[in-house]
């Protein structure tokens, strides 16, 4: 039950932050930032690793991730802002392909990038930042991998201990008979490797 309604908080965060891009980019809060401060004060209790990986439509797929991660938010937040660094720490075979685009880079809002995976480029970008709220919403520039759409919304929040909770909402619209299983495969693999990232 906790977990369905973390992700119903979640997905309502990330499509706020997906209407208001623009002003959230720009001023550093987004749409009921206040109401979620109390959130973000106190340490997040709450630190049970969940996945939901499911359909929600005719070829969509939502996933929702959440994991404890063992660092202080100081230290895991520059590495969830700096896409380029998050790219090493969940995709480390394509880091090297990594490039930022257009002049872009992870002072730069909005922020094309690309890196290179199975033989494909995939072109992304990062439209929304929060320093106050420690977000970052990119999503697919052009279709590759079977993927006509994607979005990815994380959030990061203090754990008691110093530690750290990072949620990570994705949705994903496919292209008719692409196979759901290498991304959920490849989301569990991802967030078997950010803790690991942080433990090394």
């Amino acid at each position: 039950m906790r977990a369905t309604t973390c992700l119903s908080t979640v997905l309502a965060s990330c499509m706020a932050a997906l209407l208001w891009t623009g002003n959230a980019a720009a001023n550093d809060r987004a749409p009921g930032a206040g109401d979620n401060a109390a959130r973000k004060v106190a340490c997040h209790e709450d630190t049970e690793s969940v996945f939901v990986f499911t359909p929600i439509g005719e070829d969509q797929v939502l996933s929702y991730q959440r994991v404890l991660i063992d660092a202080p938010i100081g230290e895991v937040w520059p590495v969830l802002r700096d896409i380029e660094w998050f790219v090493e720490a969940v995709l480390p075979d394509v880091a090297p392909t990594f490039t930022w685009l257009d002049g872009g880079g992870p002072e730069t809002i909005p922020s094309r990038f690309q890196f290179s995976a199975a033989g494909n480029t995939l072109v992304e970008e990062i439209i929304y930042r929060s320093e106050t709220e420690k977000q970052i919403l990119v999503r697919l520039v052009e279709p590759v991998l079977g993927m006509q759409e994607y979005y990815a919304f994380g959030d990061l929040t203090r754990a008691c201990g110093n530690k750290t909770v990072l949620e990570y909402t994705r949705y994903l619209e496919l292209e008719p008979g692409t196979d759901i299983e290498f991304f959920r495969a490849l989301f569990t693999q991802e967030f078997i490797d950010i803790p690991a990232y942080f433990a090394e």
